[in-house]
């Protein structure tokens, strides 16, 4: 019985000290500002609200992938269209201007001058209140106060039907 006990220890002891360093590395900064080239978020699930720290968004599946951005002042976000078809950057607020086509496998890009929060969304796949194929970025000192959750579809305040296609065509 006692050596039973003692195997348990070890194999808990090992599980704590192989599991702390995976842990740990899955523990993020999420300071505001700077352009830091991090992974693209999955977006695998419709509460999935994260705000990446990046300046590289892919076009993929029919949603922007991350959907939140946050990027220095001064940055420039370059959008590349990873799926066949075609989708736009296009603006979905009113602070700045941008409706440009992007072929498969292309790519675009804008440079944020002034802090603030700046909607995007695909005009092919998506909608100005933000369902369908959207997302924000954050420049400078502002705060993405409702980040959009899921991979393209829903956000706090739109569509949440899915399949990368909101508003009515």
């Amino acid at each position: 019985m006692t050596h039973t006990i003692m195997r348990r220890r070890r194999l808990l002891t090992a599980s704590v000290t192989l599991a702390g360093p995976l842990i740990a590395g899955c523990v993020e900064s999420s300071g505001g500002g700077g352009s830091v080239d991090g992974g693209a978020n999955n977006g695998s699930g419709a509460g999935d609200a994260s705000i990446e720290g990046t300046s590289s968004v892919a076009m993929v599946n029919d949603g922007f992938e991350p959907r939140n951005v946050e990027v220095g002042t001064g940055t420039a976000v370059t959008w590349t269209n990873e799926d066949d078809p075609e989708h736009t950057v296009t603006d979905a607020s009113d602070n700045w201007q941008k409706d440009t086509r992007v072929a498969g496998g292309g790519e675009t890009s804008h440079t944020f001058e002034d802090s603030g929060v700046y909607d995007v969304f695909c005009s092919i796949h998506g909608s100005s209140n933000l369902s369908g194929m959207s997302m924000r970025v954050g420049v400078g000192d502002a705060t993405i106060e409702a980040p959009l959750g899921g991979a393209g579809g829903s956000s706090d305040g739109g569509d949440d039907s899915g399949g990368g296609y909101g508003g009515s065509y």
